[in-house]
């Protein structure tokens, strides 16, 4: 996704801050940077300690929530079986978080979202314009969608700030 076409519906602030988070290693930094673009979703977060305060909570309202959408999307018949390893994945990912192994749950994260928005899109959901249709349909998804497409495929970060990263994310999906 271009930088114009995010531009129409984040502050610049939000879009220097998710280059810097993910460029940085200063977890302090990342820890801010992770506040503004939470910031960006649903309504925004107003103190840094909304986002970490109670993880614990937030990380259940996450696994609620997926298990809610993923539940009541409706699929074709071909795709029942994927709907039940996104379950299986999502029980996988929040039975490890206790262990705090965030760069390690990282890939299945990805897997997880990927996974997710494939059941609640379909197809569209590959295509090259997706990034801007998701926009046009519902920005605050949207908004997650460019977040999302901005991580990196693979990363070797420290645990922490997989941590920041993740929970920003995850931060949205508890929220939707």
């Amino acid at each position: 996704m271009g930088t114009d076409a995010i531009a129409e519906f984040v502050e610049k602030r939000v879009v220097d801050a998710m280059g810097e988070m993910l460029a940085t290693d200063d977890v302090q930094k990342v820890r801010e940077d992770a506040l503004i673009v939470a910031g960006a979703f649903v309504g925004g977060i107003t103190r840094q300690d909304e986002l970490t305060a109670d993880a614990r909570r937030l990380l259940q309202s996450f696994q609620k929530n997926i298990i809610l959408l993923v539940q009541k999307t409706w699929v074709e018949k071909d795709d029942v079986s994927l709907k039940e390893q996104v379950l299986y994945k999502l029980d996988q990912f929040c039975a490890a978080m206790k262990d705090s192994h965030w760069t390690a749950l990282y890939p299945l994260f990805r897997e997880i979202i990927t996974d997710v928005v494939y059941l609640m899109f379909g197809s569209q959901a590959k295509s090259r314009d997706f990034d801007e249709y998701a926009l046009r349909i519902d920005p605050e998804f949207g908004i997650f969608w460019w977040y999302f497409t901005q991580l990196p495929a693979a990363v070797d970060w420290s645990d922490e700030k997989s941590f920041y990263v993740l929970l920003a994310g995850m931060f949205f999906l508890a929220n939707y």
